[in-house]
Parts: structure tokens; C-alpha cells; sequence
């Protein structure tokens, strides 16, 4: 595969041209603004080169955690398109996941189309994995019952591929005889399920209940799509 020719005849680096691994599958990628968003195999990890991750995220405390897990992703070379509840903003903004997966993150259903956002069907369709990390007691009871009120839930309702899902909630909440039926329900769709953490929740309880480590997360991601 040839690289591409700078403007001084020099190979540029970091770019993917139209033959890479990327653009083999038929589908074309996640839309993006910026064509060398993502860095080149040859200069960091590259189990995830040309995977293209919907990372959502919902209302949890732990939404903050979605920053370095964008991050590790774009690292090892995963198209990362960000999809943020309602919820999710009032933790964390949606400029900051932006400018960490280097496409516009998409929050609002009926703003699909603009500023480059992609709609639902697309992200859905064109999305290798769809990881959402942290996921809600809300979230989680919408996608176990077939609810579809935002873009993100949408999304789950479109989707074919592979699920990883995280939770993150109070351990009081995620103990609850209706999450965990949710649970099960879930599970037996074939969704796979990163088990919270223990110790101390930000509601001053200790317990079950923390967003798993970023690290266990992106291992999950690895032995799905790596």
C-alpha cells in the first residue's frame, strides 16, 4: 500500500488512505470532518485499527471515566464515535469527548444531519461494537425493555453487532431485584457485561456499584473485537 505524498514529496504519516484495513469492509466510516483523525498503526497500539466503536455515555457520576476511556481507545487505534445522553452532559461535556475522539459527539435525536453528526441508523449500521460505559439503572431498564426515547437508546434498538455494557450506579440501585432482572434479560440477548467495581460510590456508600477500571474495560474491548 502506498502512503501519501506531501505537498514537499515527502510520505506523510499518520494518514489512511482509501485501500487501508478501514475502508475494506464495504461500509463506509463513521463520517468525520477530519481525515487524519485517527494516529498510525506504526506509532502506537494497533489491535484496533480500522474497529469502529460507539462509545455511550449516560447520567452517571462515573461519566467523567469516558474521557480516558475515549482516549485509550483512540490509542490503540479504534474509530471512536462519542454518543452522549441527556444525562451524560451534566458530568461531562460533550466538547471534551469531542476533541478526544476527534469527530463531533452526538447527543440529540433530532439534531441528526447536522454539524456532521450521523443519524442513528448510520451509527448503528456502520459500528463494529457498541460499548457504553457507564450505563444507568435508567439506561439499562430502556434498553432491557425495548424503549427508544433518545438517540442513544435508538441506537441499541438498531444495532446488530456486538454489546459490551457497563454499569455504573448506586449499589442499593444495581442490587435491586428489577436491575438485575434487567440484567438477565440482557444477558440473554448475547450482551456482554463488565461487572461493576467495589468500594466506596460517591454517595458515600461502600459497595458494589463503581464504573469497572478503564483498564478491565478496554481488555473486554480487546477480546471482542482484537
Amino acid at each position: 500500500m502506498r502512503t501519501p505524498v506531501g505537498r514537499h514529496g515527502k510520505q506523510e504519516k499518520g494518514r489512511l488512505s482509501p485501500e487501508s484495513s478501514c475502508f475494506r469492509h464495504g461500509r463506509p466510516p463513521f463520517p468525520s470532518p477530519h481525515p487524519t483523525a485517527f494516529p498510525s498503526s506504526t506509532a502506537v497500539m494497533s489491535q484496533l485499527v480500522g474497529k469502529r466503536i460507539t462509545l455511550g455515555v449516560t447520567g452517571s457520576i462515573a461519566a467523567y471515566k469516558a474521557a480516558d476511556l475515549t482516549s485509550q481507545l483512540v490509542k490503540y487505534g479504534a474509530e471512536v464515535q462519542v454518543v452522549m445522553t441527556k444525562g451524560a452532559t451534566q458530568f461531562i461535556t460533550p466538547m471534551t469527548l469531542q476533541v478526544l475522539s476527534r469527530r463531533p459527539v452526538a447527543f440529540d435525536l433530532w439534531a441528526e444531519g447536522a454539524n456532521s453528526v450521523p443519524g442513528h441508523i448510520e451509527i448503528a449500521d456502520s459500528s463494529d461494537l457498541l460499548l457504553v460505559a457507564p450505563l444507568s439503572a435508567n439506561v439499562l431498564a430502556e434498553f432491557a425493555h425495548g424503549l427508544a426515547p433518545d438517540l442513544l437508546t435508538s441506537i441499541y434498538l438498531a444495532t446488530r453487532g456486538p454489546v459490551l455494557l457497563c454499569p455504573a450506579m448506586n449499589g442499593k440501585m444495581y442490587e435491586h431485584p428489577a436491575t438485575q432482572a434487567n440484567l438477565k434479560t440482557l444477558r440473554s440477548r448475547g450482551h456482554a457485561v463488565v461487572e461493576p467495581a467495589e468500594g466506596m460510590l460517591a454517595c458515600g456508600y461502600e459497595g458494589v456499584g463503581k464504573l469497572a477500571p478503564v483498564e478491565e474495560i478496554v481488555s473486554r474491548v480487546l477480546s471482542i473485537l482484537g
